[in-house]
């Protein structure tokens, strides 16, 4: 049994030095630097302020930011992203399956990005432009603002929330959509159209919806006009 053991041990460690056994460990950054195609890694830790990883591929279990640090990720994948304390985290490109945001960081989504569920809280802020995520949500002081993208499944919000849409040719259905908390249709600035499930019927109550500035001038305008008239 002890021999048995023993070359059992032998042969991982001589597998892991031919680079034919690995196990994914974890990678602290404290200053800047970058995660490349190929690379594996069990938990990216990033600190200090100043710090920016760019992640341009590979595969990652987890991310957490701390302090005022930044991540960029523009390719690979991502199983959980944690955006913490006053850290910024922008992702334009690849795969995140799940990010919760919160202690005042800042997160941005953009272009051909793609996710599964997003959350915000305590203070957090997450812009969305573009790409496609399944579920979004946000509750306690969390703040969404929504110009762009497509959210597949529902939104949520809850307790002191705020989810700033924009856009114009809004139109609330009470009881439309598949989440129990109608149905939110309208147009973005870039003229794209959407359709929103909201989840839950409190959801719409955190919601402000903002109109694009040529609206706001025609409403001026109409405004002007009526009080000529009178």
């Amino acid at each position: 049994m002890i021999g048995k053991k023993i070359t059992t041990i032998l042969s991982v460690v001589l597998f892991a030095g031919n680079g034919l056994y690995a196990v994914p460990v974890d990678k602290i950054f404290t200053s800047s630097g970058q995660i490349l195609p190929g690379e594996e890694w069990e938990n990216v830790f990033i600190h200090n302020d100043g710090t920016i990883v760019d992640m341009i591929g590979g595969d990652v279990d987890g991310i957490a930011t701390y302090d005022a640090s930044m991540v960029n990720v523009t390719g690979g994948h991502v199983n959980t992203l944690d955006a913490l304390e006053f850290s910024t985290v922008n992702i334009s490109g690849g795969y995140v399956y799940g990010l919760f945001g919160k202690n005042q960081s800042i997160v941005t989504f953009s272009g051909l990005a793609a996710g599964r569920t997003f959350g915000v809280e305590d203070w957090a802020i997450l812009t969305i432009t573009g790409g496609v995520l399944d579920y979004l949500g946000a509750m306690e002081q969390g703040t969404l603002n929504i110009r762009g993208g497509v959210v597949s499944d529902s939104l949520g919000a809850w307790d002191s929330a705020n989810v700033n849409i924009y856009g114009y040719g809004f139109t609330y259905d009470p009881s439309g959509g598949s989440a129990d908390g109608g149905q939110l249709r309208g147009f973005y600035l870039n003229g794209s159209s959407f359709i929103l499930d909201l989840y839950g019927a409190q959801t719409y109550t955190h919601i402000n919806l903002v109109p694009e500035p040529a609206t706001l001038l025609l409403l001026g305008f109409g405004i002007f006009v009526l009080r000529q008239k009178r």
